[in-house]
């Protein structure tokens, strides 16, 4: 008979009651409702259906065999192309030591709110893993509204109303756009109102730009441009290059961050 370690659900508290991934949880029972024969229309994963580049599957099968143990912070010559990258399409200046790999976007900002000792403050709506991160670190979460008349899109006011009646609290703000799941974008002045907030406030800002490769538009409206001191930029290779189950996503911090880029 098992004794009590095994008998005994000795779960941190902070995971206990915790839901799956709603996102996960539509996933398996489409994908259940599927092999029953039906017709589904899949809308829970973020997931491109497009075929990842036949350059890019190439250059994972000739590096299929190297096995060695890799700098912590990520292959030196992949950190350089992701800043040449960066400033070449989105106009973001940041050195090679100022980037972080790691195994998808969403294990890094996990890593930054468990190092950086803060409040976590989200727009709602907003993609459904980053409050239950920072519920299972024992972080408090703090939703900032929005409302369809302005496009579902954070207000300056709104950040800055919160900030002033809560004041004297470390905090990151998580900045998702293109949003999942609304699908709408930031302007660069409304990104600009935004940082100004931000700066007043010395908010810690983590720029989830994983979508902003699949705006046709072309637009490159980043709020680093306008608080490059606080803001950490997020992306990776799911959305723009179809390679979800790839898990390889990197974190763009300025001078200013290496603290906790180091900690991280």
């Amino acid at each position: 008979m098992p004794g009590p370690l095994l008998s005994s659900p000795h779960l941190n508290p902070n995971v206990l009651g915790l839901p799956p991934s709603a996102t996960l949880a539509i996933n398996e029972r489409s994908d259940a409702l599927i092999a029953e024969g039906r017709r589904v229309f899949k809308l829970g994963l973020g997931q491109s259906p497009f075929p990842v580049p036949a350059s890019v599957v190439e250059a994972l099968r000739r590096a299929a065999a190297e096995k060695d143990y890799l700098p912590v912070r990520g292959l030196r010559p992949l950190r350089d192309e992701v800043t040449e990258f960066l400033h070449r399409r989105h106009g973001i200046e940041r050195a090679r030591r100022q980037v972080l790999v790691g195994p998808g976007s969403k294990e890094l900002i996990f890593l930054a709110q468990l190092a950086y000792a803060g409040e976590l403050l989200v727009p709602n709506p907003s993609w459904v893993s980053y409050a239950p991160q920072a519920r299972i670190i024992g972080r408090r979460v703090a939703w900032l509204s929005t409302t369809l008349e302005d496009g579902w899109k954070l207000k300056p006011d709104t950040l800055a109303d919160y900030c002033s009646a809560n004041p004297g609290l470390p905090r990151l703000l998580i900045l998702n756009y293109p949003n999942n799941p609304t699908g709408v974008s930031f302007t660069e002045e409304e990104l600009a109102e935004l940082a100004a907030v931000a700066r007043r406030h010395q908010l810690l800002v983590v720029s989830d730009e994983i979508y902003a490769d699949l705006d046709h538009s072309g637009r490159t409206a980043s709020i680093s441009h306008h608080y490059p001191e606080g803001t950490i930029v997020s992306t990776g290779l799911s959305k723009w290059c179809g390679a979800g189950g790839w898990r390889l996503g990197v974190l763009s911090f300025p001078e200013e961050l290496e603290w906790l880029c180091a900690a991280m």
